[in-house]
């Protein structure tokens, strides 16, 4: 059998054959600063990886007491002076001592070598190693660690480890605590940007991003991606909307949402590609997950920008719960076995999203109504709104899809620099930031406002925080090309998100009502219009009429209802909305709203839906 010890005689390169203890017989006892000496320079020519041979160095120096390294058994020991000394587990070491933001849930960091001989490191809670030893040696033998001593023994060994380092453990990325220290911002793979050391703390990222490492250089993003986004404002609202996220706190606003909606091959997936290029490879999250796992994925956009590709054609009713937690920013409340609550998961974040139609639509299609809360943080854009879907200039390619062949392929190739970049500049210029961005958001939503027709001093309501919303991505991408990360002269992003608030406006004027208010409000806008087309009770309808009216009711017929009233909504929505405002009296049937016309209105009996002339007067 092959001899697999670390330190093998036979090797040039072995250690000498030293007195390890002081009962070695027939030699005398080196000092020990030679003995440590040697063992070390050792180490170091029998590793390859710097990293292990560094490793045991610092274990070597910080094990306790009656504790040894033997080297050849890949084991740590213990044993007095005059005990033989016993195999306990493998070669192990306390980094730190790890905590969370509150000074709560104390752990400690074990760094250890496995039965394969690589490095490997596991987190222990201080309350498990305390209450649960069985526990936490299963957990460490699971993780490799070889285990042949009594636990008690290596609990007591990692009990009394003499761990100096801190580390901060963290649940999600962005914006750090507000500390007497720099600001500082963690990356999703749980790089920490600063412009000071955190006072030699080490912050740590729980559940963090695999680091991926960028591609390219910022030069050559801004040299292809960049300019391949110039004079299209939907890309430059994409790009603009990444760099909105670590804006979001100075703004006071906590969750943004753009969903950009077409049919296939409009460029909507394209779009959401470059903007993930300003953070990392193109990889995108599908809307087609579980509500946990959504939450999950937003507690790690925190600060940032979170891309959900695809929402589903025919959603189920759980879609409404997962829209509500994206929009409010807020995880489910769980409980534990302890039966009290655990924290609950808070985030903001920016949405990007893709939809073949409006959200609002596709819900609606189902019978779902989507609240007007939660169409306020998740705008519906239309994609399908310049010459090649998506795309108002393709750069000289020949098509619309060799534009998107082209971008995407600059994507894969040049990634990771611009959020990073920005948000390094943010944290440089982070006290001008605070006094100009909300001066730049309200200029910039006055521009909105005018070019949607709107006054400067428009009341509070969806629209004016829609606006606010569009105005603080707008204002990034300004502030993104006035810092150089982005290659856009100065009004671009203003331009291009002016028009793209433009295109929202006409599209959120003249969609269907999703709340009963908004029903109302279409029902007496399309009467006003049409009164003179109601005949009075009992006379011979005329060919455009309809419908009757008298004093007390409005009856009108199935068919100016269903195409006009219902135009764009499925007609039983339409009729459950005016129900619930009150204005819609059914005729006394189980399973039917409408309502039979006695024979003094009409000889036939048509069936209509019978509407309160009253209500819809005095309202």
């Amino acid at each position: 059998m092959p001899d697999n010890n670390i330190i093998d005689a036979q090797q040039p390169s072995a250690l000498p054959e030293i007195p390890l203890t002081p009962t070695d017989a027939g030699q005398a006892p080196l000092p020990d600063g030679v003995i440590e000496e040697t063992i070390e320079a050792g180490l170091r020519a029998l590793h390859h990886d710097p990293e292990i041979a560094a490793f045991l160095i610092a274990m070597r120096q910080e094990l306790p007491p009656f504790w040894t390294h033997l080297p050849r058994e890949r084991m740590l020991g213990y044993g007095g002076i005059e005990d033989e000394w016993v195999p306990m587990c493998g070669p192990l070491r306390i980094e730190a001592l790890t905590r969370d933001g509150s000074g709560r849930n104390w752990g400690r960091r074990i760094r250890f070598l496995d039965r394969d001989g690589q490095l490997r490191q596991e987190t222990i809670s201080e309350a498990d190693i305390l209450g649960k030893p069985r526990s936490v040696c299963a957990q460490l033998i699971s993780a490799g660690l070889a285990i042949e001593g009594n636990r008690n023994d290596i609990i007591e060994l990692i009990r009394r480890w003499p761990a100096v380092a801190r580390i901060l453990s963290v649940s999600r990325p962005g914006w750090m605590a507000e500390t007497d220290v720099a600001p500082a911002y963690l990356l999703p793979d749980g790089k920490l940007l600063s412009a000071e050391p955190q006072r030699g703390e080490t912050v740590e990222l729980i559940h963090a991003r695999s680091a991926v490492p960028p591609s390219g250089s910022l030069d050559d993003w801004k040299d292809t991606v960049g300019c391949l986004a110039v004079d299209n404002p939907a890309l430059i609202c994409a790009i603009s909307a990444v760099l909105a996220g670590p804006l979001l706190k100075h703004a006071g606003i906590e969750t943004l949402g753009l969903n950009l909606h077409a049919s296939t091959s409009s460029g909507k997936t394209t779009a959401l590609i470059a903007a993930q290029s300003c953070i990392g490879p193109p990889a995108l999250d599908r809307w087609n997950a579980t509500n946990t796992a959504l939450e999950l994925v937003c507690e790690r956009a925190h600060d940032g920008v979170l891309m959900l590709d695809e929402f589903p054609a025919q959603p189920s009713p759980a879609i409404i719960e997962a829209l509500y937690m994206i929009g409010n920013g807020t995880g489910r409340a769980r409980g534990n076995r302890k039966l009290t609550l655990e924290e609950t998961a808070h985030w903001r974040t920016v949405l990007l999203s893709t939809s073949e139609k409006p959200i609002e639509r596709i819900l609606a299609d189902v019978r779902i109504r989507m609240p007007e809360g939660i169409g306020v943080r998740l705008i519906d854009i239309p994609a399908r709104s310049w010459e090649f879907g998506l795309f108002r200039t393709l750069h000289g390619h020949g098509s619309g899809h060799a534009f998107a062949e082209a971008l995407q392929q600059a994507a894969r190739q040049h990634y990771g620099h611009v959020l990073p970049a920005f948000v390094q500049r943010v944290i440089a210029h982070q006290g001008l930031l605070r006094e100009t961005l909300p001066l730049m958001i309200e200029r910039l939503r006055t521009l909105m406002l005018a070019a949607v027709g709107l006054p400067p001093n428009a009341k509070e309501g969806p629209v004016l925080r829609v606006l606010n919303r569009l105005a603080l991505i707008a204002a990034a991408g300004e502030i993104g090309s006035r810092l150089g990360i982005l290659p856009w002269r100065k009004g671009t992003a203003t331009s291009a998100l002016v028009e793209i608030a433009g295109i929202w406006h006409r599209a959120h004027a003249a969609r269907p009502p999703s709340t009963a208010e908004a029903m109302v409000a279409r029902l007496a806008g399309y009467l006003r219009q049409n009164r003179h087309r109601l005949c009075p009770p009992g006379t011979e309808p005329d060919p455009d009429a309809i419908g009757w009216c008298d004093a007390r009711w409005i009856y009108l017929g199935i068919e100016a209802f269903r195409t006009d009233i219902a135009s764009g909504m499925p007609a039983s929505l339409a009729v459950q909305l005016l129900a619930d405002a009150g204005l819609l009296v059914p005729g006394g049937e189980q399973r039917s709203f409408q309502y039979r016309l006695p024979r003094c209105v009409d000889p036939d009996r048509a069936r209509v839906y019978r509407l309160d002339r009253q209500r819809i007067e005095g309202g």
